[in-house]
Parts: C-alpha cells; sequence; structure tokens
C-alpha cells in the first residue's frame, strides 16, 4: 500500500464508512428514545389503570363498612370508574393496526360495564339493608370482572409494549456498527503503516536542454563488459548463433558483476526488491512504480526504456520516469544511424556511458538482450558523477535483464 492513489482511495473510503456508521448510529439511537418514551407512555397508562381499579374496590368495600356514606364511597367509585375510562381510551389510541392490543381492550370495555353493573347492585343491596348480598356481591362478582378488567389490561400492555420495546435490540445493533467501524478503521490503519520498505526522495526532474535522448553527447564503451558477436537487429539470429553469444557474454553477467561490484546488503535487497515486484507487475501502473524505485536504486534523475520496432531498424521509448511533458515531447524515434549513446548500445549490445559536464549529468545505456539478440535500450541519466561506477553498471544491467524478458516489444 505505498502508490498515494491507493492510500487516498482507502482514507476516502474510511471516512465514508464511519460517516454512514455514525448516521446509522444516529438513527437507530433517535429510534431505541422513541421506543423508551413510548414504553414509559404505556408503563404509566398501565398503572393509573389498575390504580384505578383498587381505588374502585376500595370504595365498594367501604360499602359494607358501618359508619361509612354511602354517598362519599359512591363519589370515589365514580372517580375511579373516570380514571380507569380514560387509561383505556390511552391504551385504544396507541392500538392502531395491533390486532391483539384492540381484541384485550375490547374485552376491558365489556367487562368494565359488567363492573359498573356490579356496583350498582351492590349500592342497592346496601340500601335495602341486604348486606349479606352486598356482600357476595362485593367479595364474587366485584373481584371477579375487576380481575377481568386488569388481565384484558396486561394482555393489551404487552402487545403494545412488544414492537415498541425494540431498545435491546437496537442498542445491539449499535454495539455490531460501532465495532464495524472500529475495526474497518483498524485494518485502514494497519494498511496505511510503513511496510519497512524506506521511502526514497522523489526523482529529481532534470532540465531537457542537457538530455542524453535529445541531444547528441559522445559515449564511451564499457571498459568492463565484453562486446558479444555483431547481432543483426533486423533479421533474428540463427538458433546456432545463440550459444557463441552465451558464452561470449557470461563473463559479464549482471549476477558476475554485482558480484564484484561491493555492493551493500540493503543494496542488493533493494534491487531484489525492484526485480521481484517487475516479474509481479499486472497493470502499467505497477510497471511505472517499480521503474521509479529502479531510477531511484540508481540514482537517476530520469530513465527511458526503448524498444525496436517490427522490422528492427529503430528505437522508441516504451516507459519514461522523471522526465516532464515538455521534454518527452521532443524525443524522438532513433534510427541505426543515429549516433549516440543509446542507438551505439543498440547497434553493439554493450554497455555505453556518457561522462558527466558541468551543465548535464552522466548516463549509462544498457541492451535489453535475449537470446534473439538486442531488443531494446535502458537509458538512464545518473546524477553525482556515478554513471562509471562498477555499483551502477552492475545495477543497470540487472535491471535491464528483467525487464528484457518482461517488457513485450514487436522484434522480440
Amino acid at each position: 500500500m505505498t502508490r498515494p492513489a491507493v492510500r487516498i482511495a482507502l482514507v476516502l473510503l474510511l471516512v465514508v464508512g464511519v460517516a454512514a456508521a455514525a448516521w446509522q448510529l444516529q438513527a437507530l439511537e433517535n429510534r431505541r428514545l422513541d421506543g423508551v418514551r413510548q414504553q414509559d407512555t404505556l408503563d404509566a397508562v398501565r398503572d393509573q389503570i389498575g390504580h384505578a381499579i383498587d381505588d374502585s374496590r376500595t370504595a365498594q368495600q367501604a360499602y359494607l363498612a358501618q359508619g361509612q356514606g354511602l354517598d362519599f364511597w359512591e363519589a370515589k367509585f365514580a372517580e375511579a370508574m373516570a380514571s380507569l375510562t380514560q387509561g383505556l381510551a390511552a391504551l385504544r389510541a396507541q392500538a392502531n393496526e395491533q390486532p391483539a392490543a384492540i381484541e384485550a381492550l375490547d374485552a376491558a370495555d365489556r367487562a368494565l360495564k359488567v363492573y359498573e353493573g356490579v356496583d350498582r347492585r351492590i349500592r342497592s343491596f346496601v340500601v335495602n339493608g341486604t348486606d349479606l348480598m352486598a356482600a357476595d356481591a362485593v367479595y364474587e362478582d366485584g373481584l371477579k370482572t375487576a380481575g377481568v378488567i386488569r388481565t384484558s389490561v396486561e394482555q393489551a400492555h404487552a402487545a403494545l409494549v412488544g414492537p415498541a420495546r425494540t431498545g435491546y435490540d437496537e442498542r445491539r445493533l449499535q454495539y455490531i456498527i460501532a465495532g464495524a467501524a472500529a475495526g474497518a478503521g483498524i485494518l485502514v490503519s494497519l494498511l496505511l503503516l510503513p511496510t519497512g520498505r524506506k521511502d526514497d526522495p522523489e526523482v529529481e526532474l532534470h532540465a531537457p536542454e542537457g538530455s542524453l535522448h535529445l541531444n547528441e553527447r559522445p559515449g564511451r564503451l564499457d571498459p568492463v563488459a565484453v562486446a558479444a558477436p555483431a547481432v543483426d537487429l533486423v533479421t533474428p539470429a540463427p538458433i546456432a548463433a545463440v550459444p557463441a553469444v552465451v558464452e561470449a557474454s557470461r563473463r559479464a553477467t549482471p549476477v558476475a558483476v554485482a558480484a564484484s561490484a561491493g555492493l551493500s546488503d540493503e543494496t542488493l535487497d533493494a534491487a531484489a526488491r525492484v526485480c521481484t515486484d517487475l516479474a509481479r507487475v499486472k497493470d502499467a501502473d505497477e510497471l511505472r512504480d517499480a521503474l521509479g524505485r529502479a531510477a531511484r536504486l540508481l540514482d537517476a534523475s530520469g530513465v527511458i526504456v526503448w524498444v525496436t520496432d517490427a522490422a528492427g531498424k529503430s528505437l522508441k521509448p516504451l516507459l519514461t520516469y522523471g522526465y516532464p511533458e515538455e521534454a518527452l515531447r521532443r524525443i524522438p524515434t532513433l534510427t541505426r544511424e543515429t549516433d549516440n549513446p543509446t542507438t551505439a548500445a543498440w547497434r553493439g549490445a554493450v554497455t555505453e556511458f556518457v561522462d558527466a559536464t558541468d551543465t548535464a549529468p552522466g548516463a549509462i545505456a544498457v541492451p535489453l538482450l535475449v537470446p534473439q539478440g538486442c531488443v531494446g535500450v535502458l537509458a538512464a541519466e545518473i546524477r553525482h558523477g556515478r554513471e562509471a561506477a562498477v555499483a551502477t553498471r552492475a545495477l543497470a544491467q540487472i535491471v535491464a535483464a528483467q525487464l528484457a524478458v518482461l517488457i513485450p516489444t514487436e522484434s522480440a
């Protein structure tokens, strides 16, 4: 996860995910609070009805007490009935499209009418002096009817509280969403952590006026590498000539040169990672990223990978790194007759150098060799006068060897 575009995309996805999670959490919290408020209201109405039933029962029992005024307790019973009726109406207002609650409230209304009739009979018995019959009505019919009302109210309350009691479910969903958001944040944070690979400084763009690829500058042959036999770049070399080419170049293989170049373990490790990534690229962005890391490894301000055309008569740039657009527009197609180090490396299938000057950096041009011959050139402008260093040559040849079998060419 080192490419800025991928890192930015991950951060944006995390921000969007966290925002969506926060919105969902707020919606769930609002629903939970609405359910809690509705349940509190239903509980209060149920308690109101329960107290009204208790008060009515107290009034009926007081009818039988000696010395108690019947009119006083009759008024108390009427108050209790008014509160009970009000409570049942409040429950019915909450029972929209709740069949179980409506059925229970209908049963409570029927029992309430019976209960009021029982109360009238009790008072009639008391007025007529038939206390025994009045007591029987109070403790038999009145108790039974009040119990039916209470049971019906509890059933209606349970039916209404069911949809309202979503607080626990909503809270559980909140925990799940919060946990998922936290997990996503931790995952993205881990993906954005440094991978242990050192971030080299960005390649410094070189002014196009002194570019190796825009002006003809004198070059010189690699003093170490052994030139392979001349290769016809138009017609692929016959199979019989391949062993001779391999044998002639064996003494100058990239591995052999790297072994004698005194490269540090860190540099060799970085080169190995670049070559491994080149072998695993799946798209142009990954290839360009690997080429950029190769440029930083070479301390190059710019790199161009040239490949031959179908006829093997010219070179054209396939990949570039480190050059501004105005410089790239001025890079021409190179022919065999072009006199510069890039074409010299192509024609001779040998590494060429350009020494640094006061106004332009040095450069190195390494041929891309396959069994059929040279199919291109890796050309790089090297900073700090390191173009002729053995380590630079070794690293450039390692990268070129990997590119030779990776870059698709029309002439290969």
